[in-house]
C-alpha cells in the first residue's frame, strides 16, 4: 500500500519560517544524471525568482540562484531540462516583468533582464550566458504555458498578456528553438507559429503525446472573456512536425539581433496553423494525453473538480467523455496531470491542497460483454470464461520477475508476456481506488516534496489524426446573410442554472413560436455525447414556451430551438449544477417568541380545517364514483341499443366495378412482393441487328422447356441447390407460368407430374402437410395455375359481392370517428384497430358545391351534393367523404386528386386546412389537427370545393408531432370542457367499446355470407372446370396410394384451393380491383379471411372467455359454415367426371384468351439466368440420366448463344 511521504527542508540561515504573501512554486522539474542520480529543480516566486537544485533521495541542496524563474505572483514560468553534448542544460521561459507596475510587489528584475523571455542555463550553476542562448521579446510581455522537448527542438506554447486581458484577438503561439552544439551557439530561435483553435486566444494547459517517431501536442484553449459559456474551452491537437516546419517568422522575439533562424525579414507575418476543436467543453483547465492499445486517450480536468476521460477513435473523433472522478468541494483542478510512473492504471490529480491517485478506468460499471466492448475503452476488457470485466495492465519484465498490480476482488489473472522459465510465483498487491497523497499541509518554509519514482517511458502503438468538421462562431468572421434572420430566435432562458437531476421546467423567451410546427429543443453537451432532443411542453404564446429538461451530469450545455425542420437557432448556454447543500446556519439559536396562550387556538383551527378538507375529499370521491357508474351504464345501454337497432345503408349503386385487366391481375398474384415486374413484362425487347440469331436462341430455349422430361429434371435439380432460395423458387415458377401462358395444356401436365413427385416426398412423413406451404416450385406453380384458370370465374361470379364487401367495410368504418394519424376507428372488426379514446360526436350535414373544372365538364354531373360528415372529422377526411359522395351520386370521379382540391366557406372564402395558425398546440409541442367543430361549421352549412393553386401547400402525412382523436397521455387525462361533463375523459376503458366490433360484424354480416356462399356454391349445379379437374386428380391420387382417411383428401383440397387461392384474394382486394387498400381495411379483411379458413378446418374449436376477439366474433357461425363446406366438397365429388377432351378444350380456350398479354421473351431470359447460374449442376444431372444426350447438345447451344449476347442491352 502506497503512503504519502513528506520531508521538510531546513530553512537557510537568517530565513524565517514564514513566507511572504503570494509566494508559490512555479517550476518543478525532476531528471536523472549519469549513474542514475536523481536531481530535482524547484523554482519559487520568492527572492526575485529563486531556483534551487536538490539531490534525491536525500534532498540535499546543491545550490540556489535568483532571477531564474518569474517572481511575479501572476507571472508564468515554463522550463525543460535537456542534455546536449553530455552536459545538462535548463531552457526556461518566464515573465520577468509585468505590464501593470502595481502587480510587481517589490519584484523588480535587473534592467538587462527586463525584456528577456527565454534563457538557456547550465545545470552546473544556472547562470545565463549569451553564447548558450538569450531570447528577448520585442513588445508586450508574454505568458508561457509549458515547455516541451521533441527530438533536437524545444517548444514553448504561449500567448500575449494583451490577449489575456481581452484587448487583443491575436491567437496563441508556439515558439520553436533548435538545439545546436555549444560550440555552434547552443540554442537558436527557429521562429514561432500561430495556433488557431476556433478563435480562442488563451492556452490553459498542454500535453505532449508521443508515438514512436511521431508526436502530437494537445492543448486546452480558452476565450479571453470571463463568461462561462458552453463552448468556452476546447481541445485542439497539433502535429509536432508540422509546427516545426512552419515555425519561421518571429513577430515577438529577438535573439542575438536576429529575428529567427530562417533569416526572414521582420515584416514577414508568422504562419498560422488552424485546427478545428477535437472536443468542446465549458470549463476545461487541464489535459494529459497518452496512447493505449493504438488509441489516444485524453484525461481532462475541469474548473469544477471533474476528471474526464475521452477516447479518440482512428479518425480522431472523441467519444462521450466519461467522468472518472468528481471532487466534492468542486475545487478547480491544477493544469498538470500525470500518470503514476509505477502503475499506469492510476493518474495523479492535484486540486487545492490535495493530491489524489485516481484509477484511469472504471471497468466494474460494465455488467455485460456487449456493454464492455461497445464502450471501446482500451483500458477495459472482458473475460468470457468468468463473464466479468478485467483491467488491462502494463507488464514489466526484469531479472526474471513479473510485477502485476490489480485492484479487483477476484483472483484469476491472465498475463501474456515473454516470461522466463524460472518464474514460479506471482505477487498480487492490493491498492485503494483513490488515495490522498498530499492533504492539509501548512508550509513553514519554501520547499516541500513528494517522493515519487521517476516516470518509465513506454513504447505505444501508432494512431492516426483526423479532424471532424463543426460550426465555430468566430467574432472576426462576418455572418452570412442567410443566417442573419431566423424565425425562432431565443432571447432568453429562465432559469439559466438548474439541478443535474433535471425535471426542471425552463421558460424560453423568443419570437414566432405559435407560427412554427415541430418545435424541438436541442440540448448539446460536451463533444461526442449524444444531444438531447426535447419536445416542447407548452407553447404559452408567440414569445414564450416551456420545456421539461432531462437529468444529466454537471456541465454547461448549449441550447437551441429547431422548428419546421430548419436550422437550429443561435445557441445559448444552460448550466447544470450540483444540488445545493447546507454547510451551516447562522445564527443557530433563536429566542422563543410564541405565546403559549395561542397554542390551544392553533390546534383548534387546524382540527377544523382538516375535518372540512376530509369531508370535501369524501364528497368529491363519491361524485366521481357516481359519474363512473353512470358512464359505464350509458355505454353498455348505447351498445345494446346499437346492436338491436343499427342498420347500414349499403350503397346499392356503386357504379361499375373497377376490375383490373387480366395482365395486371396476373402480375400482382404472380409477383405479390415485386411490383417492378409489371413494367418489364409489358415492354418490347430492344431491337438488334442480329434479330435472326436472337429469335433462334429464344426458340431453342422454348423448345427445351417444352421437353417435359428435361423441364422436370431441371426443376428437381434447381430445388436441390442450397442457395436456390424459396424466393427463387417462387420467381422461377412465375417466370415458367408466363413463358407457357399459351400452352396451358402442357403446363397442366407438368403440374401433375410435379404434384405426384411432391406426394412421393411427403407421403411417408405427414401426408396432411401436402401443399400447406409455398416452399417448392410446384406449390407456387399451383397458385399461379389456379389464378389463370379461375380468373374468369372470379370476375363473373365473385367480383361483385367481393367489391360490395370492401365498399361496405369502408362505409361502416367512416360512419364513426376515425383517427387521422393512427387510422384507428370506432367501428371496426379488428380489436387492434379499435378507437376507444373517443368523446361524443354528432353528424353534420354539409351542402357541398363542386366547382366546375376542365377535367370534368359533364352536363349531367350534379354539382351540389349533401354530404354527411362528423364534427370530429379533419378537413382531409371531409374532403375524402365529399369526393366519395360525388362518385356515389354521379357514378364517376370528380376529376381531381385529394391533394389537388381545397375546401372553403362560401361566405368568407377562407380555405380550411388541417394545420394553420389557429391549430391548438398541446403539451410537448404536439399540434392537434383542425376539425369541423374547430372551424364552428354548423349543420346545413355550405362548403365550396375548388381546385388548389399550384403553389399551395398540399396535404402531408402527419407524424408523431400531430394528433387528432388520440390525445397525448398528459392531455387525455384532463377533464373535458363543461361542468356537466367534468371528469368524463378519465373513465375511458377499451373493454367498454368491444361491442362496436360486434355491431360492425352484424352490420356487414349479410354481405360477408353472400360472398362466402358465392365461393362455395355451385351455380347451375356446375363447378368451375379447374376446381373439378384438380379435386378429381387429388381423389385419384389418394385412391392410388390407398389413403382411406377422408380427412387427408379434405385437407389436400383445402390447401390447394381455399388456402392457396381464395384467402390470398380475400386479403388483397387490390389484386382484383383498381383500388388502394388501407391498413385498417387490411386488418378487417384479415378477420374475415380467418373466419373463412376456420370454415374449412376439420378441428373443433374450443373457445373460452379469454379467446381472441377475432375468433369470438364468428364463433357461432363457423359450425354452419363447416356443414356448407362439406356439402360443397361432396357436391363437386358427386358431379360427373370431366373427360380429357373437355379439360383440354377449356385449357386451350384460356390459352387463346391470354395470347400476347405478356412479353414471353422476358420470362425466357429470366429462366435462362437460372440455367446459366446452375449450368454445371444441371449438366452433371443430365449426364447421370439416360436419354438426354440430344438435350445436352441443345442446352450447350443455348448457353453459347446467350453467353454471346450477354453484352447486349436486351439480356
Amino acid at each position: 500500500e502506497l503512503r504519502p511521504r513528506r520531508r521538510v527542508v531546513p530553512a537557510a540561515a537568517g530565513q524565517g519560517c514564514g513566507e511572504p504573501p503570494g509566494v508559490r512554486s512555479n517550476l518543478l522539474l525532476p531528471y536523472e544524471e549519469a549513474g542514475g542520480k536523481g536531481v530535482l529543480l524547484a523554482g519559487w516566486t520568492q527572492k526575485d525568482g529563486t531556483c534551487e537544485v536538490w539531490e534525491r533521495p536525500a534532498y540535499r541542496q546543491r545550490f540556489n540562484r535568483s532571477e531564474v524563474v518569474s517572481c511575479l505572483p501572476d507571472g508564468s514560468t515554463a522550463g525543460v531540462v535537456f542534455q546536449l553534448a553530455g552536459a545538462w542544460y535548463l531552457a526556461v521561459a518566464a515573465t520577468y516583468s509585468a505590464s501593470d507596475p502595481k502587480k510587481r510587489l517589490g519584484c523588480e528584475p535587473s534592467q538587462s533582464d527586463e525584456t528577456t523571455v527565454i534563457t538557456v542555463r547550465s545545470m552546473d550553476n544556472l547562470e545565463s550566458k549569451e553564447e548558450l542562448g538569450i531570447i528577448k521579446r520585442k513588445q508586450e510581455p508574454l505568458h508561457f504555458v509549458d515547455a516541451l522537448q521533441w527530438g533536437d527542438h524545444l517548444f514553448f506554447p504561449y500567448y500575449t498578456l494583451k490577449a489575456r486581458l481581452g484587448n487583443s484577438m491575436e491567437p496563441p503561439s508556439m515558439a520553436v528553438l533548435h538545439q545546436l552544439h555549444p560550440s555552434e551557439g547552443g540554442l537558436t530561435l527557429k521562429g514561432h507559429v500561430y495556433l488557431d483553435c476556433g478563435c480562442r486566444s488563451l492556452i490553459v494547459s498542454s500535453s505532449l503525446v508521443r508515438q514512436g517517431e511521431r508526436g502530437w501536442w494537445v492543448g486546452v484553449f480558452n476565450h479571453s472573456h470571463s463568461a462561462k459559456a458552453w463552448n468556452a474551452t476546447a481541445v485542439c491537437i497539433f502535429e509536432m512536425e508540422e509546427m516545426k516546419e512552419q515555425a519561421c517568422a518571429s513577430t515577438h522575439f529577438i535573439m542575438n539581433g536576429k529575428s529567427c533562424l530562417c533569416l526572414i525579414s521582420d515584416s514577414q507575418e508568422a504562419q498560422s496553423i488552424k485546427k478545428l476543436p477535437t472536443l468542446i467543453h465549458s470549463g476545461l483547465v487541464a489535459v494529459y494525453g497518452t496512447v493505449v492499445l493504438n488509441q489516444i486517450v485524453l484525461f481532462l480536468g475541469t474548473d469544477d473538480g471533474q476528471l474526464l476521460k475521452a477516447i479518440l477513435n482512428e479518425d480522431m473523433e472523441s467519444n462521450c467523455p466519461e467522468v472518472l472522478y468528481e471532487i466534492k468541494e468542486e475545487t478547480s483542478i491544477f493544469p498538470k496531470l500525470r500518470l503514476d510512473p509505477l502503475d499506469n492504471n492510476y493518474i495523479y490529480l492535484s486540486s487545492a491542497n490535495k493530491v489524489r491517485r485516481i484509477p484511469v478506468a472504471n471497468c466494474s460499471r460494465y455488467v455485460s460483454e456487449q456493454e464492455c466492448l461497445s464502450a471501446k475503452d482500451p483500458y477495459c476488457g472482458w473475460c468470457s470464461l468468468n463473464r466479468r470485466y478485467f483491467l488491462y495492465f502494463r507488464l514489466r519484465y526484469k531479472s526474471n520477475a513479473l510485477l502485476v498490480s490489480v485492484h479487483f476482488d477476484w483472483l484469476g489473472v491472465t498475463v501474456a508476456a515473454n516470461i522466463s522459465k524460472v518464474l514460479t510465483s506471482c505477487v498480487i498487491k492490493i491498492v485503494k481506488p483513490v488515495e490522498i497523497f498530499y492533504e492539509n499541509v501548512v508550509l513553514k518554509n519554501s520547499s516541500c516534496f513528494c517522493n515519487l519514482t521517476a516516470l518509465v517511458i513506454t513504447d505505444n502503438g501508432m494512431f492516426y489524426y483526423y479532424m471532424y468538421l463543426m460550426l465555430i462562431h468566430c467574432p472576426l468572421l462576418p455572418r452570412r446573410t442567410e443566417d442573419q434572420y431566423r424565425p425562432n430566435d431565443i432571447h432568453s432562458i429562465e432559469p439559466l442554472w438548474i439541478s443535474t437531476l433535471g425535471k426542471s421546467e425552463i421558460t424560453v423567451k423568443g419570437e414566432n413560436f405559435t407560427r412554427a410546427s415541430g418545435i424541438k429543443l436541442i440540448l448539446t453537451g460536451i463533444t461526442g455525447c449524444k444531444p438531447d432532443i426535447i419536445k416542447v411542453r407548452n407553447v404559452l404564446n408567440d414569445t414564450q414556451m416551456t420545456f421539461a429538461l432531462p437529468p444529466t451530469r454537471k456541465e454547461a450545455k448549449s441550447i437551441c430551438i429547431q422548428a419546421n425542420g430548419k436550422k437550429c437557432s443561435p445557441p445559448m448556454t444552460l448550466h447544470y449544477v450540483s444540488l445545493p447543500s447546507c454547510l451551516g446556519i447562522t445564527p443557530n439559536t433563536s429566542w422563543i417568541s410564541f405565546c403559549t396562550q395561542n397554542l390551544f387556538s392553533s390546534f383548534l383551527a387546524a382540527f377544523i380545517v382538516t375535518r372540512y378538507k376530509s369531508k370535501e375529499l369524501t364528497r368529491k370521491q363519491s361524485q366521481q364514483l357516481e359519474l363512473l357508474e353512470y358512464e359505464i351504464r350509458k355505454e353498455i345501454r348505447e351498445g345494446f341499443a346499437e346492436l338491436q337497432m343499427d342498420e347500414l345503408d349499403v350503397v346499392d349503386s356503386f357504379g361499375t366495378v373497377p376490375f383490373l385487366d387480366y395482365k395486371h391481375f396476373a402480375l400482382r398474384t404472380f409477383f405479390p412482393e415485386s411490383g417492378g415486374f409489371a413494367s418489364i413484362f409489358s415492354e418490347d425487347m430492344p431491337q438488334s441487328r442480329d434479330q435472326t440469331s436472337k429469335d433462334e436462341s429464344f426458340n431453342m430455349l422454348h423448345a427445351l422447356i417444352c421437353n417435359k422430361n428435361f423441364l422436370v429434371t431441371l426443376i428437381h435439380t434447381l430445388e436441390k441447390q442450397k442457395n436456390f432460395s424459396v424466393k427463387d423458387r417462387c420467381l422461377f415458377a412465375s417466370f415458367l407460368t408466363i413463358a407457357l401462358q399459351t400452352k396451358l395444356v402442357y403446363l397442366t401436365h407438368i403440374l401433375e407430374v410435379l404434384t405426384k413427385d411432391l406426394m412421393e416426398q411427403s407421403s411417408n412423413v405427414q401426408p396432411k402437410l401436402l401443399l400447406r406451404r409455398t416452399e417448392s416450385v410446384v406449390e407456387k406453380l399451383l397458385t399461379n395455375w389456379m389464378s389463370v384458370c379461375l380468373s374468369g370465374f372470379l370476375r363473373e361470379t365473385i367480383g361483385e359481392p367481393f367489391y360490395l364487401l370492401v365498399t361496405t367495410l369502408n362505409q361502416r368504418i367512416n360512419k364513426g370517428p376515425v383517427d387521422a394519424i393512427t387510422c384507428k376507428a370506432l367501428y371496426t372488426l379488428n380489436e387492434d384497430w379499435l378507437l376507444w379514446q373517443v368523446s361524443e360526436f354528432k353528424t353534420v350535414v354539409l351542402n357541398i358545391i363542386f366547382e366546375k373544372i376542365p377535367e370534368n365538364e359533364s352536363e349531367d354531373a350534379c354539382q351540389t351534393i349533401q354530404v354527411n360528415v362528423l364534427d370530429c372529422d379533419t378537413i382531409g377526411q371531409a374532403k375524402e367523404k365529399s369526393l366519395q359522395a360525388f362518385l356515389n351520386k354521379n357514378g364517376f370521379l370528380y376529376g381531381l386528386q385529394l391533394d389537388e382540391i381545397g375546401l372553403g366557406k362560401s361566405v368568407t372564402q377562407r380555405e380550411l386546412l388541417d394545420i394553420d395558425g389557429s391549430s391548438e398546440v398541446m403539451e410537448d409541442g404536439i399540434r392537434k389537427l383542425n376539425t369541423i367543430s374547430h372551424y364552428e361549421i354548423s349543420n346545413g352549412a355550405t362548403i365550396k370545393v375548388f381546385k388548389k393553386k399550384a403553389n399551395t401547400r398540399s396535404d402531408v402525412d402527419y407524424s408523431d408531432e400531430h394528433c387528432h382523436l388520440i390525445l397525448p397521455d398528459s392531455e387525455a387525462n384532463k377533464d373535458v370542457k363543461g361542468a356537466g361533463h367534468k371528469g368524463k375523459q378519465k373513465f375511458k376503458v377499451k373493454e367498454m367499446y368491444l361491442t362496436k366490433l360486434l355491431s360492425t360484424k352484424v352490420a356487414i354480416h349479410s354481405v360477408v355470407e353472400k360472398l362466402f356462399r358465392s365461393i362455395w356454391s355451385l351455380p347451375n349445379n356446375k363447378a368451375p372446370v379447374a376446381i373439378k379437374y384438380f379435386f378429381d386428380f387429388l381423389d385419384a391420387q389418394a385412391e392410388s396410394k390407398k389413403i382411406t382417411d377422408p380427412d387427408v383428401v379434405h385437407i389436400w383440397k383445402t390447401n390447394s384451393l381455399p388456402l392457396r387461392f381464395w384467402v390470398n384474394i380475400l386479403k388483397n382486394p387490390q389484386f382484383v380491383f383498381d383500388i388502394k387498400k388501407t391498413s385498417h381495411i387490411d386488418g378487417c379483411l384479415s378477420v374475415i379471411a380467418q373466419a373463412f379458413m376456420d370454415a374449412f378446418s376439420l378441428a373443433e374449436q374450443t373457445l373460452g372467455k379469454e379467446a381472441p376477439t377475432n375468433k369470438l366474433l364468428y364463433a357461432k357461425d363457423i359450425p354452419l359454415y363447416k356443414k356448407e363446406v362439406k356439402a360443397y366438397y361432396k357436391a363437386i365429388r358427386d358431379l360427373p367426371p370431366l373427360t380429357t377432351s373437355e379439360v383440354e378444350e377449356f385449357l386451350t380456350q384460356e390459352s387463346k384468351k391470354h395470347e400476347n398479354e405478356f412479353n414471353e421473351k422476358v420470362a425466357l431470359i429470366e429462366i435462362c439466368r437460372y440455367i446459366v447460374k446452375y449450368y454445371d449442376e444441371i449438366v452433371s444431372k443430365l449426364e447421370r440420366e439416360r436419354g438426354f444426350e440430344e438435350v445436352q447438345k441443345q442446352l450447350q447451344q443455348v448457353k453459347a448463344l446467350f453467353d454471346e449476347k450477354k453484352k447486349c442491352k436486351w439480356l
